[in-house]
C-alpha cells in the first residue's frame, strides 16, 4: 500500500477498551495514517460522524450500547461515505457462529481480538488491499462474499446488473477522492 494512501486513512476507532484505542492512535500515526479518533460508544461515534468523515472503522464485538454487529450493520445502511468503507470487525472468542454474524452485519475484515498494534497494521493493510465491491440490497448491507474463483452461478445473475452493486473504484471514490 502506498504511503499517499495511508496518510488519506482516517480511522474511528471503536473499542470496548478505551485505552487500547487510545494507545492504537499513536501506532497507526507512525505508520503514517493521516487521522485516527477513539470513541467510547456508539453516541460518541455518532457525534464524531456527524463533525468528521472517515474513511475505516474498526469496531469490536463488544463495542458500549449498541454493540459492535448492530453498529457494523447500522453503518452499512447509512447514506453517508463510511457506509462503503472498510470496516474491520474484532471479535472476542471468534468462533463459527460469531464469524457468520459478523459477515452478515457487513464486515469487511475479520480480527480476533485483542489486537495488537502489529495485528491492527496488518488488518488495516489488508483491508485496503482486499477490498470488495459493495452490495446494497433490502436483504444484506456489505462486502460482495461471492469468490472469484467458485464456478460461475447456473441461474439467473440478480446482481450483475443492479445499480446498488459499488465498485472498488467507486468505493475509492467516496472514501479518498481517488479515480483507481
Amino acid at each position: 500500500m502506498s504511503a499517499e494512501t495511508f496518510q488519506k486513512l482516517s480511522v474511528l476507532l471503536a473499542l470496548s477498551n478505551g485505552q487500547a484505542a487510545e494507545a492504537f492512535k499513536p501506532i497507526l500515526r507512525d505508520r503514517g495514517i493521516g487521522r485516527s479518533v477513539a470513541v467510547a460508544n456508539n453516541y460518541e461515534a455518532l457525534a464524531v460522524l456527524k463533525e468528521m468523515n472517515f474513511n475505516m472503522i474498526v469496531i469490536d464485538d463488544r463495542f458500549p450500547e449498541l454493540g459492535g454487529y448492530d453498529f457494523c450493520r447500522f453503518l452499512r445502511l447509512t447514506s453517508i461515505d463510511v457506509s462503503v468503507a472498510p470496516i474491520i470487525l474484532g471479535l472476542h472468542g471468534p468462533d463459527q457462529q460469531s464469524v457468520l454474524k459478523a459477515r452478515d452485519a457487513g464486515a469487511s475484515k475479520i480480527v480476533a481480538m485483542p489486537l495488537t498494534g502489529q495485528s491492527l497494521i496488518k488488518a488495516v493493510t489488508g483491508a485496503i488491499a482486499e477490498m470488495k465491491p459493495i452490495v446494497q440490497d433490502s436483504s444484506y448491507n456489505g462486502p460482495d462474499r461471492r469468490r472469484a474463483t467458485a464456478k460461475p452461478w447456473p441461474n439467473a445473475e440478480r446482481r450483475k446488473e443492479q445499480s446498488k452493486l459499488i465498485s472498488v473504484q467507486q468505493q475509492h471514490r467516496a472514501m479518498f477522492g481517488l479515480k483507481s
